[in-house]
């Protein structure tokens, strides 16, 4: 599995790619200690998964996470942050991050919850947990990737499935559109759909019962 981490504290990303290949040997890991640089490395490497720290010199997570997908950046997302306000964690959740990982934990516990993340679940903290996910105009694009077996999404169409699949990247509706060449708007109706299956309002919604029920996606 290919793996990036996007981070500008250079001793905390040398740190985590040598605990990384001691302890998650699997895992082929890059660095970027910039923007500019991780997005020369997506476009030409199929990562797997991105690690982007929320707080970077150049701007924050959101503007990174809409940057790697205006790039054409397909992996899974997940945010590093030494900060763990709940409201920091639903905007990621937002933004289409599979998980939040807090800078706070020790190595085992950050080994713990990549782990999570690379056996298909949604990962994050405990204190986000204990808020209620709310609602959401556009909510995260990734959220229910942890479904993925659900029989409730049984009587989905071929279509329906393929926008499911690609909102499980963290993909947003305008990206899920060109890539499967049709309207946002049939993206958009597709995904009303999924979440009516599923018993959500939204993919925020989603992406908080899959992490409080550690739904594995097969």
């Amino acid at each position: 599995m290919n793996v990036l981490m996007v981070d500008d504290h250079v001793m905390f990303l040398q740190g985590m790619k040598n605990l990384l290949d001691v302890l998650v040997p699997e895992l082929r890991v890059e660095t970027a200690d910039d923007m500019v640089q991780a997005i020369t490395l997506v476009q030409r490497t199929p990562f797997d998964l991105v690690l982007l720290d929320w707080h970077l010199n150049e701007g924050d997570g959101a503007d990174s996470i809409r940057r790697l997908r205006d790039a054409g950046c397909m992996a899974r997302v997940v945010v590093l942050s030494g900060e763990t306000n709940s409201a920091l964690i639903r905007q990621s959740v937002e933004l289409g991050a599979a998980g939040f990982i807090p800078k706070k934990y020790s190595s085992e516990m950050m080994v713990a919850a990549l782990r999570n993340v690379l056996a298909g679940r949604i990962f994050l903290p405990s204190e986000a947990l204990d808020k209620s996910a709310g609602r959401g105009n556009e909510p995260a694009a990734a959220a229910f990737a942890a479904y993925a077996t659900d029989p409730r999404l049984a009587g989905l169409t071929a279509r329906q499935m393929d926008v499911y699949r690609a909102a499980t990247r963290g993909l947003p509706n305008k990206l899920i559109a060109r890539q499967l060449e049709i309207a946002e708007s049939t993206v958009k109706a597709h995904l009303t759909v999924v979440f009516s299956a599923l018993g959500v309002r939204n993919r925020t919604e989603a992406a908080y019962q899959a992490s409080r029920e550690g739904t594995r996606v097969d």
